[in-house]
């Protein structure tokens, strides 16, 4: 069985997270993903290190696809 039909079986949704620090982006982000599919479940943070304290705290399910953005304060995509 695939990956994606498998996914497709058990009706969790799919996690994605996207760390960028510009609000706009963030929110064309979230219009797009939810265009392709509206049960994705995305958690964004502003910086690497806010994504990093997210990860970390347990507090989030692990995503299954992370964005990050390369040019942020803090901690940029390539440092996370």
């Amino acid at each position: 069985m695939s990956p994606a039909s498998s996914m497709a079986l058990s009706k969790k949704p799919v996690v994605v997270f996207l760390a960028d620090d510009d609000a706009d982006d963030r929110a064309m982000f979230e219009e797009v993903i939810h265009e392709v599919d509206p049960t994705i479940q995305l958690t964004c943070a502003e910086d690497g290190k806010a994504l990093l304290t997210m990860l970390q705290s347990g507090n989030y399910p692990l995503p299954h696809l992370i964005f990050l953005d390369l040019n942020m304060p803090n901690k940029n995509g390539k440092e996370c």
